[in-house]
């Protein structure tokens, strides 16, 4: 005991001598590994990426265990990002669809800026007791929103929708406005008002938005067409134009954010968005700046003061409660003056509920102007958090009902040339791949089928993929004599993930197949690392195998189709290749699925031999219905849906899950309908509806056991 107490004084000791660390190479490589794995670690618990950074520079920060201290250099990169970010708000923004609907945008611009400052000013005035000018740059904030849930309506596909493109107009206009609401307030708080300031704030606001609007476009077109290939010089000129934009808002008397975001605004017509330049803009600011940023407003948070009175955790509850409420009265005063649905309405709020990036510049200013306290800070992160959260939340559910109704009336649907690729690492499965694959082609398609040889870069990457495709020539040998096609390709790549996904591409696949083992899945991840990640980056059908014995030799065959399946675009296509599983293993077959799904699953099949089949209709899935009849012999066959799509559901999703969780040896396979848009890494980390409803499963499952343990007890 005098050991071990002894050893904890040293330790203590030697943290009161080290901490704060001030070795600048130290500081940075703390941070890069909080930039690192902070994300990772809290996309465990379902938190999003950028409340992840936050909690991080709490726990870092001096008001905690004080490990970092803000130094100058630590400073500049926190500027860097705060610049960073208001430059891609303005960069993301699509001028030509804001154009499309400039007045209705302006109108819920006007709205969504009026009604939140406003409500915003008198809670601060009369609740809080702030004086003018510090109140009215607290009630600018609850103005502000960011576009975090754009992601989830681009999944969607109801980015056209009209609803969904006022509120992008509108985000041009409210923070347009607020900014230069800041300037003002700004510029009142370190100095005296008159006539002088307002001339030349006027001046230097027209001289500073015709430079950057209509000379930058200008130069930056004669710069890009000049250097067409200097990737690296593109970028640093893009970065030039950051902070020398920065720079002419401060010589204007306003923030420098004002000049990074109209520079944004203006390079996003120089700067195609699906562009190499753009992917690069976008990735070092997400990788480096932005995360110091984040970081550096966490640092400035002290939660010990609400552990001294419930002073603070009313403060918080209020700023929600008011940015909630006003985003929710914009949205609802305008859909009703352009008579949107309830639906349109609500995702209307959802687009606009959520404060982020530009909230945080807002009050960082405010803060270092000493115009706010501890309490406001903490009250807005806290307000991040919340609003984040419903945002997504809204949304989803908002998003989804919109992106049903406009496929009833209209669905697209996928047609292409079919080509499946068979990604094989490992050759243990090749044969059956290739072998279901025969089953599942279109017999009148003329495309060969593509094994793909795939090994990760390393000393070791030719002998593997040497060893892989001797195993494909060899099962390929076996089927050539039966006149069918098959080209064997081979890839080595820094992931796994990333060359499926460009190989996919390169050869205009149209299914990707792959195989899986139970051991390989996680508690968060479905299926493991490269299933999961592959529905995230890739569009195309992707078919997951786990088939223990040969086809024929199964009893009966158990379909599953998920609610709403049938308004994916690629139904059509996936429900053929599932009837073929059903006409050739020929054996008895159960269906599941609801009345509307199954009515479009039968028309496509178009199958006249009724008696093979038993279709089951289900308005409510259960995982207990059909895991408790599970039986060895029987195929399992799951028609699903990808994370935030119309047909996503999380019962259906798990069901394979659960199977081999509870007996390894059944075999099942999992399509996933080609997906017009696939996501981005940093849109799973977010908190939307999947991720809630599959939280909400867990705990009603965790129910129905607790409820059967007592049921046997009595």
């Amino acid at each position: 005991m005098l050991q071990i107490s002894g050893n904890l004084l040293m330790i203590k000791e030697f943290f009161n001598q080290n901490l704060p660390v001030k070795n600048p190479v130290l500081i940075l490589s703390l941070v890069l590994l909080i930039i690192l794995f902070a994300p990772l670690i809290l996309k465990r618990f379902r938190i999003p990426g950028i409340i992840g950074l936050i909690i991080a520079g709490v726990i870092i920060g001096p008001n905690t265990l004080h490990i970092i201290e803000k130094s100058t250099s630590f400073e500049l990169f926190s500027k860097t990002g705060l610049l960073y970010i208001m430059f891609l708000a303005g960069l993301e923004i699509d001028m030509q669809e804001y154009k499309r609907n400039r007045s209705k945008s302006v109108v819920f611009g006007a709205f969504t800026f009026f009604i939140p400052i406003i409500i915003g000013f008198i809670v601060c005035t009369y609740v809080f007791n702030f004086t003018l000018w510090p109140a009215l740059l607290l009630a600018s904030m609850f103005s502000t929103h960011t576009l975090l849930s754009y992601p989830i309506v681009s999944n969607m596909g109801i980015v056209k929708n009209r609803a969904v493109q006022i509120s992008f107009g509108g985000t041009i206009i409210t923070d347009s406005a607020v900014l230069i609401l800041l300037g003002v307030i700004t510029n009142v708080v370190d100095g005296e008002i008159n006539s002088q300031f307002w001339i030349r704030l006027i001046l230097s606001l027209s001289l500073l938005a015709f430079s950057v609007l209509y000379l930058l476009p200008k130069v930056s077109r004669w710069f890009f067409r000049n250097i067409e290939g200097q990737g690296s010089s593109q970028y640093i000129y893009v970065l030039a134009v950051v902070f020398i934009s920065g720079f002419f808002s401060e010589l204007a008397c306003v923030e420098p954010i004002i000049g990074a975001f109209l520079a944004g605004l203006a390079l996003n017509r120089v700067i195609p968005h699906n562009s190499i330049l753009m992917n690069r803009v976008i990735f070092i600011g997400n990788t480096i700046f932005i995360p110091f940023f984040l970081i550096s407003a966490g640092m400035l948070v002290d939660f010990s003061l609400f552990f001294k009175g419930t002073d603070a955790l009313v403060f918080a509850g209020i700023l929600s409660a008011v940015a909630l409420l006003t985003k929710w009265l914009a949205a609802q005063v305008t859909g009703f003056i352009y008579k949107y649905t309830k639906y349109e309405r609500r995702v209307m709020f959802g687009l606009s509920a959520s404060h982020a990036a530009a909230t945080l510049a807002v009050i960082k200013v405010g803060y270092d102007k000493g115009m706010f306290d501890q309490n406001v800070i903490n009250g807005t992160i806290i307000l991040i958090l919340i609003t984040c959260m419903v945002s997504s939340f809204a949304t989803e559910r908002a998003a989804r009902k919109i992106a049903i109704a406009d496929n009833e009336s209209s669905k697209k649907v996928i047609d292409r040339t079919e080509r499946i690729l068979i990604p094989v690492s490992n050759p243990e499965n090749i044969a059956r791949l290739i072998d279901l694959s025969l089953i599942i082609k279109d017999p009148k398609s003329m495309e060969p089928i593509y094994p793909l040889s795939i090994v990760e870069d390393s000393d070791e990457a030719d002998e593997k993929i040497n060893v892989v495709k001797k195993v494909i020539d060899s099962v390929v040998e076996q089927i050539s004599s039966g006149d069918k096609k098959v080209q064997v390709l081979k890839k080595v790549d820094l992931s796994i993930v990333d060359g499926i996904a460009r190989t996919a591409k390169a050869y205009n696949i149209s299914d990707i197949l792959i195989s899986w083992k139970a051991q390989q899945a996680t508690s968060n991840l479905i299926f493991g690392t490269i299933a999961d990640n592959l529905l995230v980056k890739t569009k195309q059908s992707i078919i997951i195998s786990k088939i223990i014995q040969p086809l024929n030799t199964y009893s009966k065959l158990v379909v599953v189709l998920t609610p709403n399946a049938e308004l994916e675009s690629g139904f059509n296509l996936v429900s053929k290749k599932i009837n073929a599983i059903l006409k050739q293993v020929g054996v008895n077959s159960v269906i599941y699925g609801q009345q509307k799904t199954i009515d479009a699953f039968t028309s496509i099949i178009k199958d006249k031999k009724r008696e093979f089949y038993n279709y089951l209709m289900i308005n409510n899935f259960d995982n207990n219905d059909i895991i408790e009849k599970v039986n060895s012999d029987d195929l399992y066959v799951f028609l699903s849906g990808r994370k935030q799509t119309v047909s996503y559901d999380f019962n259906v999703d798990n069901m394979p899950k659960l199977l081999s969780k509870n007996n390894e040896f059944t075999s099942f396979l999992l399509f996933y309908p080609e997906s017009l848009k696939s996501l981005s890494d940093s849109q799973i980390t977010e908190m939307t509806v999947p991720a809630i409803q599959e939280n909400i499963a867990k705990v009603i499952h965790l129910k129905d056991k607790i409820t059967g343990i007592f049921k046997n007890k009595s």
